[in-house]
């Protein structure tokens, strides 16, 4: 063989070699691109994947935020309505306090006009008054309408602070 045919057959080699690295760098260049973009499209997935997370956790935040304010208003409700049963409470205290006392000096104006009232034996007990603080007509000694059948007589009442029958009859 000559010289010549020995340089082209090492030429074509060497083109064949040439053009078999440009076809494997070519393909795993397409390769690497093609990773690189499934790479991508993997990345993006995984993106969307947080974003959607990411506003799911934000909805959660707003309704735990709601939760938290819901549930500070009803402590300050409950506060306020306790309050409001204290104040109540004392009020109540106060006014039952103050009905005692009203009682008291009402005993007091009783025992005074039956001190006063000739009408009022001193050995008679309270418990003849009526609800009003009368004395009933049949205490007060007026058994006058009884004599002569007067019917009201019985749910007639005589006050004798007052010295007035309760039922409005001018008759004392």
């Amino acid at each position: 063989m000559d010289t010549s045919t020995v340089i082209w057959i090492i030429v074509a080699i060497v083109v064949v070699i040439v053009i078999i690295a440009i076809v494997v760098a070519l393909t795993s260049r397409r390769a690497r691109e093609a990773r690189a973009e499934q790479q991508r499209r993997k990345a993006a997935e995984i993106r969307a994947e947080a974003q959607q997370t990411q506003e799911r956790a934000a909805a959660h935040d707003v309704a735990a935020s709601q939760a938290a304010a819901a549930a500070a208003k009803a402590e300050a409700d409950a506060r306020a309505a306790q309050l409001q049963a204290d104040r109540l409470a004392r009020e109540s205290e106060s006014r039952g306090a103050e009905a005692a006392q009203l009682r008291d000096e009402t005993d007091a104006r009783l025992r005074k006009a039956d001190d006063l009232d000739p009408d009022v034996t001193a050995d008679r007990d309270r418990s003849d008054r009526t609800a009003d603080g009368g004395v009933p007509r049949h205490a007060a000694g007026a058994t006058d309408d009884a004599a002569v059948g007067d019917s009201r007589a019985d749910a007639t009442t005589v006050r004798p602070e007052e010295g007035r029958r309760t039922d409005g009859d001018p008759r004392t």
